[in-house]
């Protein structure tokens, strides 16, 4: 339910969305689970791959062929489409060249009660391993490597309830016992929110993807009618480079 309003620009707008079917995130999880395997069928090599060589190789696969598949029985519809590092604004505007990893904009009839710019599910994507341990990018605290922390401060999804995490996961780092331990630092409990236990939302269903996992995080930022916004949802999908 819409619970107040939040300016942007000239116009007024609803604010938060309303939310997205949970149906449609598995549905984006497992759209995620079938461009890697695209990935790795045509050779790339994921375990020396660079970050940006990564997201680059995904938003082609989703929108050149998941999005393209008439045949397929992955139902994507409700995407308009996906982008790499499109800039967005976050919370109040001050900032207006924040860029999420891939954002899969909806094909939702929003009227003009809601900012359709905004009305999008946004990911971040962060590599996992050794090379990236996670008190240092993904649940960095303060550091402008964070990959949880945007969400919790607003700076993506601010108008939303939902975002999600996509790990590229190497050096077998597990959601279910690194990330588990990394959350459930203080430090990290404090700066992104107090999150939830992680909770499993879909069961890993390929060698090379863990399953997606789900977080509530409470979120240190005010929308600009002076409410506090309302927390956030934060899917974990991670797939094996």
């Amino acid at each position: 339910m819409s619970l107040g309003f939040t300016r942007a620009g000239t116009r007024t707008y609803r604010v938060p969305h309303p939310r997205l079917q949970e149906r449609w995130i598995a549905a984006v999880h497992l759209a995620l689970v079938r461009a890697f395997a695209l990935i790795r069928s045509e050779g790339r090599d994921l375990a020396n791959a660079e970050e940006d060589d990564i997201t680059f190789w995904l938003e082609d696969m989703l929108e050149n062929r998941l999005m393209c598949d008439d045949s397929s029985d992955l139902d994507l519809s409700f995407i308009r489409s996906v982008t790499r590092e499109s800039a967005t604004a976050n919370y109040d505007e001050k900032s207006k060249g924040r860029k999420p990893d891939l954002v899969f904009r909806l094909q939702r009839e929003l009227s003009q009660t809601h900012n359709r710019v905004q009305d999008s599910l946004f990911a971040e994507c962060k590599p996992v391993g050794n090379k990236h341990p996670l008190h240092t990018h993904y649940c960095a605290v303060g550091k402008k490597t964070s990959g949880i922390e945007r969400f919790v401060i607003g700076a993506y999804a601010s108008a939303l309830e939902q975002g999600i995490m996509i790990g590229y996961a190497r050096d077998n780092f597990r959601i279910t016992s690194d990330l588990a331990a990394s959350l459930a630092e203080e430090k990290t409990r404090v700066g992104l929110g107090e999150p939830s236990a992680l909770l499993r939302v879909i069961e890993a269903n390929c060698q090379h993807c863990q399953g997606l996992y789900l977080t509530t995080h409470k979120r240190h930022f005010a929308w600009p009618d002076g409410r506090g916004a309302t927390p956030i949802d934060l899917y974990h999908s991670w797939h094996d480079c």
